[in-house]
């Protein structure tokens, strides 16, 4: 899918973190970087795959605490109900789908690809052609699958999401790993000298 024109999501509704407790929400973090980084908020719990693996069960007041303590730019994209599941099985349907995949890396998979397995066997969507948040957004948008969007730490009432290619989204994810080395050396080097 060729993107030929940005996309901007209207961000309808004030962040309120009580609305995170029920529902299936896409949640982008760093959204303002590229690549951001994407998971699922179901059933008051935030998943997604990292460059560590699975980040699995984070209590949605942890996230968003997180969020809060580093300023974090966010974005929740309300899903709208479903109609068949109920909200315990999507989640377990999600970890599961986070469980195929080892961690993000290079030609392995992106924080997306859980995301497309889920919404291709819950929803039942075909996304063989999407392979960016900038493509899924506008097309969960086509298909009016998007209740509401909040924010926060972003200031306009519309988000344009970044739009990036396949060199950038690589290069992000060897920068996070070459980052999350030195944060483990340094870890390493300083428990050496207590």
């Amino acid at each position: 899918m060729q993107v030929t024109k940005t996309y901007q999501l209207k961000i309808d509704k004030s962040f309120d973190e009580a609305d995170l407790q029920k529902g299936v929400f896409l949640t982008i973090l760093h959204a303002t970087r590229t690549p951001p980084h994407i998971g699922l908020i179901i059933d008051k719990q935030y998943h997604s795959l990292t460059i560590k693996g699975a980040e699995l069960n984070i209590a949605v007041e942890s996230l968003v605490r997180t969020i809060h303590q580093r300023k974090i730019p966010s974005l929740f994209i309300q899903l709208k109900p479903h109609t068949t599941f109920s909200a315990s099985y999507l989640k377990e349907h999600f970890i599961l789908n986070i469980q195929e995949f080892p961690k993000v890396d290079v030609n392995i998979a992106t924080c997306l690809s859980p995301i497309k397995l889920f919404l291709e066997e819950t929803y039942l969507l075909s996304l063989q052609q999407i392979n960016y948040l900038y493509e899924l957004v506008p097309f969960l948008d086509d298909l009016q699958l998007i209740q509401s969007a909040s924010a926060l730490y972003l200031d306009e009432s519309t988000f344009e999401l970044p739009v990036y290619n396949l060199l950038e989204l690589n290069n992000g994810i060897v920068k996070a790993h070459q980052e999350a080395a030195q944060i483990k050396n340094a870890t390493k080097n300083h428990e050496l000298k207590k």
